[in-house]
């Protein structure tokens, strides 16, 4: 995968302002990745196609890891037993109700913008070896939705060990740590001012 890249994904999404872009640390914090997770860089991607009713399902916030109810648990078997958002609120509401809700939801995003659907793709790929408490903790408590069906992103930026970031146009140490220095904080809201638009 590259800068310029356009993919069709699937798989859990936040929004640019539940992400904590753009620190590695702020990044584990918000979405709910493990301490280190980012340690050897990720991917930034952001939703080009305009999302409908069909392509999602509600996986509640960050705060519950793979949209499930509760803390992760310590192992893969506990952690597939929790109940999912997607499951509670469809039992609750009914497909009509569900529906209606989903309409509502996507009023609130953008295709631009803070609340524009981003992807956070780390290098460091997922171990089937890891609890999912110490592989996904709890995160921030951003929006959190799962794209069932292939959607088109855009690989707007990667970040890699050391810090650097390149987007399209552009180029700059940004640090993976905060706060950092002036040139970094620069560096970072030129980058953020990209991804907004992108």
């Amino acid at each position: 995968m590259k800068v310029g890249d356009t993919p069709e994904l699937t798989g859990d999404v936040t929004t640019l302002k539940s992400s904590g872009l753009f620190n590695a640390e702020n990044i584990e914090r918000m979405i709910g990745y493990g301490t280190g997770r980012l340690a050897k860089g990720y991917f930034v991607l952001v939703l080009k196609d305009r999302l409908t009713e069909d392509d999602f399902e509600f996986g509640g916030t960050t705060l519950r890891s793979g949209g499930r109810e509760g803390l992760p648990a310590a192992s893969a078997a506990a952690d597939k037993a929790r109940v999912r958002v997607h499951d509670r609120i469809l039992r609750e509401r009914g497909p009509a109700g569900y529906r209606m809700l989903q309409k509502g939801a996507l009023v609130s995003v953008t295709p631009t913008g803070e609340d524009r659907i981003v992807k956070i793709l780390p290098a460091i790929r997922h171990a089937d070896d890891l609890p999912p408490n110490v592989q996904y903790p709890m995160g921030g408590g951003g929006l959190q939705w799962n794209v069932t069906k292939a959607r088109k992103f855009l690989v707007a930026a990667s970040v890699d060990a050391t810090g650097h970031a390149v987007w399209p146009g552009g180029a700059a140490d940004i640090g993976l740590g905060s706060p950092g220095t002036s040139a970094r904080v620069d560096a970072r809201a030129q980058l953020r001012r990209y991804i907004q638009g992108a």
